[in-house]
């Protein structure tokens, strides 16, 4: 398969609105190239450990289980390519977001290279001189994310690796093939799905409620957003500031997801990770997730997943991991050189092939992504708007109100719409003001 139609297949996913989306179109423009995918250095180097041969790097982000087995192949390939020796740290997301801007704040490197899902941090981490600019690392042209998210006074501070799209509701084919289940295509068909699958014995409860700090309960969120008139623009609006949380649709969505906590389709809380062995076993049958699902341990069979998106959404929101580098490290530049090994076609490829992945850089060729519900999530997304996820977007203190809002929610679903509506307003003027 051509890296034309790589490229161009790429291009009618990842499309947005507005200029402030994660995933810019302006990038999409160009998708030439191969490998290496250097920039032009314009942003200079604040290091000063002068190469990087032999350098021993510390890393830090939040794959855990099977998504660090893949990370570490990728891992890998860096150190063969560059002569690094890494060594990899995970972290729970409330102590990536908080303890490493503990550490920044006291002058010190949580590692050498964060990845960090929020660009609203990295801008902030950027302002206040805690990162070195990165732009030298990776080429624009060649990747599916505008810089500008992560830019500051015309300097990049991030470079782009792994994306997650957030398609909708994963399922087991098995067991929709054992029920004579299908897909839904309209509200009424995605009620009656969510009756038929609660009567099946064993079943405790339809849909999975994953959490961790307040995600993924804020993926699913989202998409019940997204599900009322221009959803998706909707989305990209509040994220702009060009809307607000007291529209009439916010409400709307709310009442929606009180529904089904109403009617019990909604299982207990527990953490995400653990919440696929539930799925995995058909106790909970449908957990609304990101691209990365096929790569969890409880995934026993890829093969076996199906997905489909919530019924009337006119979009689909999307994240990017991003690799930062602390000025406090005292390897900055061979960090730059590890980035930018690490964001080439070549390494991005080695987790694309182990699946749950999906590049960010589009010299990666489509044929690369072996798992079959991966290679269809392309299309998937085609049909409808790809946009920024909400929370890691704006940042705090909306994401933070944000999940202790959902948290609260799932814990008393009586709560009034208007009480929860109310303080994410607070918290979105708040944020959009600073």
């Amino acid at each position: 398969m051509s890296n034309d139609r790589s490229c161009t297949t790429r291009r009618s996913v990842l499309k947005t609105t507005g200029t402030a989306s994660v995933l810019g179109s302006v990038a999409l423009a160009g998708c030439s190239g191969n490998g290496g995918d250097g920039g032009d250095g314009s942003d200079g180097g604040d290091g000063d450990d002068g190469g990087s041969g032999g350098d021993n790097l510390e890393i830090t982000g939040v794959w855990s289980g099977g998504e660090q087995e893949s990370f570490s192949k990728v891992m890998d390939f860096v150190e063969e390519s560059t002569g690094m020796s890494l060594e990899y740290f995970p972290r729970d997301t409330d102590s990536l977001l908080t303890g490493t801007l503990m550490d920044y704040e006291s002058g010190v490197a949580s590692a050498d290279i964060v990845v960090m899902p929020s660009p609203a941090r990295i801008i902030s981490d950027a302002q206040n001189g805690h990162l070195a600019p990165v732009g030298d690392a990776w080429n624009p042209e060649n990747f599916a994310v505008d810089p500008s998210r992560v830019t500051v006074d015309g300097r990049v501070y991030a470079a782009p690796f792994k994306m997650d799209l957030k398609p909708g509701f994963w399922y087991r084919q098995s067991f929709f093939d054992e029920h004579d289940l299908s897909e839904p295509e309209s509200w009424d068909e995605f009620m009656t799905l969510l009756d038929d699958i609660a009567a099946v014995d064993g079943v405790d409860a339809p849909i999975a409620s994953g959490n961790g700090t307040g995600w993924p309960l804020s993926d699913l969120t989202e998409g019940f957003f997204m599900r009322q008139e221009d959803g998706a623009s909707l989305q990209q609006g509040l994220i702009d500031g060009d809307a607000s949380m007291t529209d009439d649709r916010v409400a709307t969505a709310f009442d929606e997801i009180k529904t089904l906590h109403d009617e019990g389709y909604f299982s207990q809380t527990r953490d995400f990770g653990v919440q696929y062995e539930y799925f995995w076993d058909n106790s909970l049958p449908l957990y609304f997730m990101g691209s990365f699902t096929p790569a969890q341990d409880a995934v026993q069979d890829p093969s076996d997943l199906g997905v489909f998106r919530l019924p009337g959404v006119d979009g689909i929101s999307s994240s990017v991991n991003w690799f930062t580098v602390p000025t406090y490290s005292d390897n900055v530049d061979a960090a730059r050189d590890a980035l930018s090994s690490f964001v080439s076609a070549e390494g991005q490829q080695v987790w694309v092939e182990d699946g749950g992945f999906i590049a960010s850089n589009t010299a990666v060729p489509d044929d690369a992504y072996e798992i079959e519900v991966m290679a269809n999530l392309p299309d998937l997304a085609a049909e409808v708007t790809v946009v920024p996820d909400l929370d890691d977007a704006l940042g705090n203190p909306f994401q933070a109100e944000f999940w202790s809002q959902l948290k609260g929610l799932w814990a008393s679903p009586d709560t009034p719409t208007e009480d929860i509506v109310g303080a994410l307003d607070d918290a979105h003027q708040e944020t959009l003001n600073d």
